[in-house]
């Protein structure tokens, strides 16, 4: 089963590759923005599925707080030798 799921991992990843290489440059540099924008949007879902009761106000600033969190562990893993 282990090896199944390495194959499909591989497959995606080189369908990916492949996706990548077909896209113009513009759609390059707008790939970066539109990832980050979904994976905002899917944490701000997990905030709503946590915390049911917050208005949007409170799920965006509980989003930045949690964007805020993971900068500063990236910041603090990058300065580790």
């Amino acid at each position: 089963m282990d090896d199944r799921i390495a194959d499909d991992a591989r497959f995606a990843l080189l369908a990916k590759v492949r996706q990548a290489r077909m896209m113009s440059g513009e759609d390059r540099m707008l790939a970066g923005p539109r990832l980050f924008a979904g994976v905002c949007q899917r944490m701000k879902e997990g905030i709503r599925d946590e915390s049911p009761s917050s208005d949007e106000v409170e799920i965006h600033q509980l989003l930045l707080q949690r964007l805020a969190k993971l900068r500063k562990l990236e910041t603090r893993h990058q300065a580790t030798p």
